[in-house]
């Protein structure tokens, strides 16, 4: 099962995903803004978003 969390900035998303997280068993999270900013950091242009 995948739940897709989507919403505007501060609205509670992540907040969310970890009280989703305790009550579902063997879930993990996983947060795309991460592997766009390890990319950032790696690739020679940059860009002003992800």
């Amino acid at each position: 099962m995948i739940i897709w969390l989507n919403g505007s900035f501060g609205v509670g998303k992540t907040t969310i995903a970890y009280k989703l997280k305790e009550k579902i068993n063997n879930s993990i999270i996983y947060d795309p803004e991460e592997i766009g900013t390890f990319l950032d950091n790696i690739l020679p242009t940059k860009k002003d978003d992800f």
